[in-house]
């Protein structure tokens, strides 16, 4: 145990070293990605720490509240001003704000992790207030947005507005969500539990190699296998959570036994395979629902593992099967 504890304190370390140096550096986009992935993976560690010594937990998440505060600052003020450089004042620049104020909510969760890991109640309550006032107040309602691209920036508005709410406890006004909701949107049980697992492989990778993390391919392929691990993640909850909803013949509800992800050869794609049990009666039921999103999310780790494999001789696959079974 005092091994690990000395292991999880030298990693909250060095990544609150990294985040002081990128905060230290002009904010150009590069910069910014950089305090955002190690932001994150301070704050993974740091969870991590929570979980072996809190008094240790307590001591580095003291020291490391101020880099905390001033990243959610940096993240939000260099993709805000974008948002304010291109604020809509004739029509032909329109897709221009709906493309920044996309990139913008891309990022803002990493602007909620800092603040909240920070305690800094203030700077939460300015954001959600700029959201309100500006953000979505200039932004066309769902309807009106055309294309794959922005309709995807109506529904992540509508996210982060429901996040605002449910999960901070924020008094979203009703005309704010119906300008961005469809008959469409639900919203699961948001967990990063998925996405840490990944994480924590990936961060073996890179203190293995640390030269992996200068090669703009490897970090391309990173985020967007962390990205797409959390929209999979979604979707299995979701497709979870409307298994449960359902009841056994004789009227009890199901309870949850086994869910496993197979390939359907015949039709090449993914499915999600769940077996329930009734709570009352015992019955078993057999439930197979496709999930593209999880398809997609195995296809970004499936590139990322090949590129690492063809590298450096690496298996991130297996590498997170190992953190699975620890």
């Amino acid at each position: 145990m005092y091994t690990d504890q000395k292991r999880l304190i030298r990693g909250c370390e060095r990544w609150k070293n990294k985040l002081a140096y990128y905060l230290s550096l002009k904010p150009t986009l590069s910069n910014i990605d950089n305090v955002c992935r190690s932001s994150t993976y301070l704050i993974s560690w740091l969870n991590d720490l929570h979980d072996c010594d809190e008094e240790s937990y307590g001591k580095c998440l003291s020291s490391s509240k101020y880099y905390l505060n001033k990243a959610s600052e940096v993240i939000f003020n260099y993709f805000y001003l974008t948002c304010k450089r291109n604020t809509p004042k004739f029509f032909f620049n329109s897709k221009r704000y709906v493309k920044s104020v996309g990139e913008l909510i891309d990022h803002m969760y990493y602007v909620l992790w800092c603040s909240y890991y920070g305690e800094r109640d203030d700077f939460l309550n300015h954001v959600f207030n700029v959201f309100l006032r500006d953000i979505a107040t200039n932004l066309p309602p769902a309807s009106s947005l055309k294309g794959r691209s922005e309709k995807y920036v109506g529904r992540a508005m509508w996210e982060i507005l429901k996040y605002f709410e449910k999960l901070l406890d924020y008094d979203v006004p009703s005309w704010a969500i119906q300008k961005f909701q469809t008959k469409d949107f639900t919203k699961p049980k948001i967990s990063e539990d998925e996405t840490y697992k990944i994480m924590a492989a990936l961060d073996n990778v890179e203190l293995s190699f640390p030269i992996v993390t200068d090669y703009t391919r490897y970090r391309v392929l990173r985020n967007e296998l962390l990205r797409s691990t959390e929209y999979g993640a979604r979707e299995r909850r979701k497709v979870l959570k409307n298994v449960l909803r359902q009841r056994c013949e004789c009227g009890a509800f199901l309870k949850l036994m086994k869910s496993d992800i197979t390939l359907n050869k015949n039709k090449d794609n993914l499915v999600l395979i769940t077996k329930t049990a009734c709570k009352v009666c015992g019955r078993y039921y057999h439930h197979e629902s496709p999930v593209e999103k999880t398809k997609v999310e195995f296809s970004a780790l499936d590139q990322l593992d090949e590129y690492l494999d063809s590298n450096y001789g690496v298996s991130l696959i297996q590498k997170i099967r190992d953190t699975l079974h620890k």
